[in-house]
């Protein structure tokens, strides 16, 4: 292996531990090329499989992956394939609550009613259909990745091993185009989308500063819609309950007799039924309409606390990853240090258990003690008497000072050897 390969590059960006992996395995696989031996330890170590999403491959691979993977293509907007199942599911959701909502529950109200329901309802509901077909529509790329890019052309693989991010100094490395500050390149749309807040799977579009508001008008239209759709439901209940003649207004009801007799579809395509089928059909879409409002509901209101943060949906998930980092982080450095402390009490208690003696050692250390101060008592009186003779001798060589001073001659004619009892 050459030493070029072993160099570092001259970008600020470490060099990634695949690529470390994948030069030996090159070198390895060009030598033995007749043989076709591989080694099995590094296979092991690669797993760029578990990174799907992105799709992330690294250049050894890269000619077997474009074998089996399907060339990638940038969406355009949300029409573009492939569809989310989200999308079907929200489309049919609206159908079905305006097929019945005009078609069955606004004819039962009164005559004075009927036509502002028919106004108010029906206006929220055109409205929340041109916004959310708006939402959908618009191309939220930015403005250069619209500009200069060829959505027919095939977007390039992603290599870690030559770039730490996909976008480094507002340059994206897949859309290869300069891009803004804000832009966010999507993996699910394969493109740079300007101010981008999130990718939305009820649209199966990225929402992003282009289309944002056409998003908050449908969600916010959907609330109100749902809102009236709910209390167009509870009159009807309420009234069934207390007099339901009053839900028999229309004039196709005069020539029904029996009370357990409904129309529905009035006033276009009158077809009878009995209760039991409106009041199942009422609760269903009574307890749809109440899971509709939850849900959007938190969306709406989630939105609006965003706007008064001045924040996006992407900053704030990232916002509350680090914040579920730092926690994690900060409560195993707890459970470190905890561990630490009945770890470091441990040690030390067993090396005082080391040093301290045990009962037999105490007690062969305190006999001898005891027994000594029991015999100790002759030996402290003789030395009381020895200090007193010690004082006595004391004052006795005081007092021969004294004479000496006094009478010169007596203590001149004792000789030195002489004690001094034999002088006085």
């Amino acid at each position: 292996m050459s030493a070029a390969q072993f160099q570092k590059p001259l970008g600020p960006m470490p060099r990634d531990s695949s690529q470390d992996l994948e030069e030996p395995m090159l070198a390895q696989i060009s030598s033995t090329e007749s043989s076709k031996e591989r080694p099995p330890a590094v296979v092991h170590q690669m797993p760029f499989c578990a990174r799907s999403l992105r799709r992330v491959i690294p250049e050894a691979s890269a000619i077997r992956a474009s074998q089996t993977l399907p060339p990638r293509l940038s969406r355009v907007n949300g029409w573009s394939r492939p569809l989310h199942f989200f999308q079907a599911i929200a489309w049919a959701m609206f159908l079905f609550l305006a097929f019945t909502t005009f078609g069955v529950f606004i004819p039962f109200l009164p005559l004075n009613w009927r036509y502002m329901a028919y106004g108010v309802t029906g206006g929220l509901f055109l409205f929340h259909f041109l916004v959310h077909v708006i939402a959908v529509s618009i191309d939220p790329a930015d403005t250069n990745v619209r500009m200069k890019k060829n959505y027919a052309e095939p977007v390039p693989t992603f290599d870690r091993s030559k770039y730490l991010h996909v976008i480094q100094n507002r340059y994206c490395h897949l859309c290869e185009v300069t891009v803004s500050a804000k832009a966010k390149h999507c993996s699910s749309c394969n493109k740079c989308v300007e101010g981008f807040d999130h990718h939305c799977k009820w649209l199966n579009n990225c929402v992003g500063t282009r289309n944002y508001w056409f998003f908050f008008s449908s969600v916010a239209s959907a609330f109100v819609g749902m809102l009236c759709v709910a209390g167009i439901l509870l009159y009807i209940f309420i009234q069934y309950v207390v007099n339901p003649v009053e839900l028999r207004a229309d004039q196709h009801y005069r020539s029904i007799s029996n009370e357990h007799t409904w129309v529905l579809f009035l006033p276009l395509f009158p077809t009878r039924t009995k209760t039991p089928v409106v009041l199942t059909l009422g609760a269903s879409v009574l307890l749809l309409n109440a899971a509709n409002l939850l849900l959007l509901g938190h969306l709406l209101f989630f939105h609006l606390y965003l706007m008064s943060k001045k924040l996006s949906t992407y900053d704030y998930v990232i916002w509350g990853r680090q914040q579920r980092n730092l926690a994690a982080s900060q409560t195993r450095d707890k459970a470190s240090q905890k561990a630490h402390n009945s770890l470091s009490s441990s040690v030390r208690g067993e090396k005082s258990k080391l040093f301290l003696p045990s009962s037999g050692h105490l007690k062969q250390f305190t006999s001898p003690t005891t027994e000594l101060e029991n015999h100790s008592l002759p030996l402290k009186e003789a030395a009381i008497s020895k200090s007193w003779s010690v004082q006595g001798l004391k004052s006795l060589e005081l007092l021969s000072s004294a004479a000496l001073s006094i009478q010169p001659s007596t203590t001149t004619s004792c000789s030195e050897s002489s004690s001094l009892s034999q002088c006085f």
